[in-house]
């Protein structure tokens, strides 16, 4: 399993006094950073809990209604999640979040009941044994299946009450699931084909002196993972495998082509590399000339590409 930064030590308790009922709450926010250094890539797996608590205390008297709101403005329902038996409605702060879901645990037992976001449920305070209950929140990480980015995420948990004012608390939520990713340094690749003869590229499409470019990539001793994609240096938008000549390019009806695996690249479209070890890692691509449908000119052809990596 993960590394994780996170204990089980509630802190930033906050005292607020009571009023004409003898009622008073004590709250231990929600206030966490948790770190991930790996993490299930399967969906909708549990990966940590986070509790919180608002109780009440010196309330003498029958059990009383109090309601409790939540409300994290920046998260979004994605559906349902189930842990220990219990359905609770899943939320992310972005496409590619953890999910999040939150509970409720009745009193002193451990009956626990889904909260919605931005829903108001109810809460029978039973004060009638000790003068005390307590509301205790409990904040799930679940993952979301694939890539996973640092987040953050803030809100409130607010209880009130008609009967009993003096309980009336919000208690702020603040949490942070970060994913640190490792990076790695590339190297710069300047490569010359051999000079080709006009006679090799006698026919459009036809292609001559294959050479293997390969870009290097020093990782260390940590892993990497991250979203590969190769573009064209000279048209963003070009989606083929044809390298656009620079401005000192003079040849005419023939390209460089760039290829993957064997394959013509499309330059813009994206493939993930997870090697699962550090250590130094070569990204090879085949170049070579390609005839056009034109006439062709000797002289110099010249193209470059950027390989991008976006590391998760």
């Amino acid at each position: 399993m993960s590394k994780r930064s996170a204990s089980w030590v509630m802190l930033g308790a906050c005292l607020v006094a009571g009023g004409a009922q003898a009622c008073s709450t004590i709250m231990w926010p929600v206030d966490r950073d948790l770190r991930y250094d790996t993490y299930p890539e399967a969906p909708k797996v549990w990966m940590w809990q986070v509790p919180g608590a608002i109780t009440i205390l010196d309330c003498v008297g029958p059990p009383f209604q109090t309601s409790v709101r939540l409300d994290m403005p920046d998260l979004l329902p994605v559906g349902d999640v189930t842990y220990n038996g219990i359905v609770m409605p899943a939320y992310e702060a972005s496409p590619d979040s953890a999910l999040l879901a939150v509970t409720q645990v009745q009193t002193f037992g451990w009956d626990q009941v889904a909260l919605r976001n931005g829903e108001e449920v109810p809460y029978l305070a039973d004060v009638s044994g000790e003068g005390r209950a307590a509301f205790a929140p409990q904040f799930y990480v679940f993952s979301r299946g694939g890539r996973m980015r640092t987040f953050e995420t803030r809100g409130t948990l607010t209880m009130t009450s008609v009967e009993r004012p003096a309980v009336n608390t919000v208690m702020p939520v603040r949490l942070r699931i970060e994913f640190p990713a490792t990076t790695c340094p590339l190297q710069d690749v300047d490569e010359t084909l051999q000079e080709v003869q006009i006679a090799e590229l006698s026919t459009p499409g036809s292609t001559a002196r294959e050479k293997v470019v390969a870009i290097r990539m020093n990782c260390g001793i940590d892993p990497p993972r991250a979203r590969m994609t190769l573009v064209d240096a000279g048209d963003a938008g070009n989606t083929g495998s044809q390298l656009t000549p620079t401005a000192d390019s003079d040849a005419q009806g023939v390209r460089v082509q760039l290829l993957r695996n064997g394959r013509e690249m499309q330059f813009g479209q994206s493939w993930d590399f997870d090697p699962g070890t550090g250590g130094v890692h070569d990204h090879p691509f085949t170049a070579r000339y390609i005839r056009l449908n034109e006439a062709l000119k000797p002289g110099q052809i010249k193209g470059e590409a950027v390989l991008n990596v976006d590391y998760w």
